[in-house]
């Protein structure tokens, strides 16, 4: 299979050409970046031997099976759009798109013209992800009751120089995604409503760097994600509460554990504690922890691979990335007018 990679930024770059080219049977034919020195470097690195800064003569003029989609989540609409319209797969990342009425248009047309999208939410294929989802999914926490998760990440201005995440949504269309897909996953009930309250904290920019977001499912449980870009750290726990027990899982360190009513110890504490720190001086000295975030994209690029060559449905369907996009786009909406936002009437409208 041939692939054009579109965007040529950091995850292009550590995640999806070098994963791409490690499969046998697949081949990056072309790159894309609206920066011709950048693609041309790009192309380089990798031995690609066609670079471009326009998407759309690459597409003409290279024979692409799949397009992978690496540019800012405001352009997504429109590359997957032209790209389905060609007959083209596309593996884009998340998330599918800023605005939720684009979303259901990108759909529309990747149904109308037969092709595959996946979206990468890749965090899904961590280790404790998955154990702790088959644990929920086997029932052995009862009914799930509420959830809490935190998605702390520096600000942008940390690791890249470039504006195009300083926009309204800010935090929440960032590293928000993957928290909100993660609790939209492990809940098998409906989404009713979404009410969100922070906003621009500081008052100084015309986005969002602190939002707290209440989703409301048709059970009655409850899930709470706090996103923020004001913490100078690396945080990502969800902690899960059924009536049969409790889940406290730290998905960017690889540790989870479950309780059952027990009341825990300090002994428990001590022994959980020199468990987890054991495994993390080992993940470290290993490098695992280093290449976790490749391993996870090497996956869901596999899978997606996968459903391509035997026409079957992808690891993430469309609807739940859109989904994602329904619930951002309610939180934006209840900051404005400070209300609950009903989840079916967006969709329906």
């Amino acid at each position: 299979m041939k692939v054009c990679v579109i965007g040529c930024g950091a995850v292009a770059r550590r995640r999806h050409i070098p994963v791409f080219q490690s499969f046998s049977d697949v081949e990056v034919v072309s790159i894309v970046d609206n920066q011709e020195q950048i693609a041309k470097e790009v192309s380089q690195e990798f031995g690609i031997h066609k670079y471009y800064t326009d998407y759309k003569q690459a597409l003409s003029e290279t024979d692409a099976d799949i397009v992978s989609v690496c540019t800012p989540t405001f352009t997504h609409a429109e590359i997957i759009s032209y790209a389905a319209k060609l007959g083209k797969h596309i593996l884009s990342e998340k998330p599918l798109t800023i605005d939720l009425e684009e979303g259901k248009k990108v759909l529309e047309v990747v149904k109308d013209n037969g092709v595959q999208l996946g979206v990468v939410f890749n965090y899904r294929s961590v280790d404790v992800a998955q154990q702790v989802h088959k644990t929920l999914q086997e029932k052995k926490l009862g009914k799930i009751v509420s959830m809490i998760g935190i998605a702390h990440t520096p600000c942008p201005a940390s690791w890249t120089s470039g504006r195009w995440l300083y926009h309204e949504g800010g935090v929440l269309d960032d590293f928000g995604p993957h928290l909100i897909d993660m609790l939209l996953w492990s809940n098998p009930s409906t989404l009713e409503s979404v009410t969100a309250q922070g906003g621009d904290f500081t008052g100084a920019f015309n986005f969002i760097s602190h939002i707290q977001v209440s989703m409301q499912f048709k059970d009655t449980s409850i899930a709470l994600a706090d996103i923020s870009w004001l913490n100078d750290s690396f945080l990502f726990n969800i902690d899960i509460h059924g009536t049969a027990g409790r889940i406290v899982c730290d998905i960017r360190n690889g540790r989870w554990y479950k309780t059952h009513g027990q009341v825990s110890s300090p002994l428990t504490e001590m022994n959980r504690t020199f468990k987890d720190a054991t495994k993390t001086i080992t993940s470290i000295a290993s490098g695992k922890y280093f290449r976790d975030g490749i391993t996870y994209h090497t996956k869901s690029i596999s899978e997606f691979l996968e459903a391509v060559k035997n026409n079957s449905k992808p690891p993430i369907k469309g609807n739940e990335a859109l989904m994602v996009t329904a619930v951002s786009t309610a939180a934006k909406q209840s900051l404005k007018q400070h209300k609950t936002i009903y989840v079916d009437e967006l969709l329906k409208n």
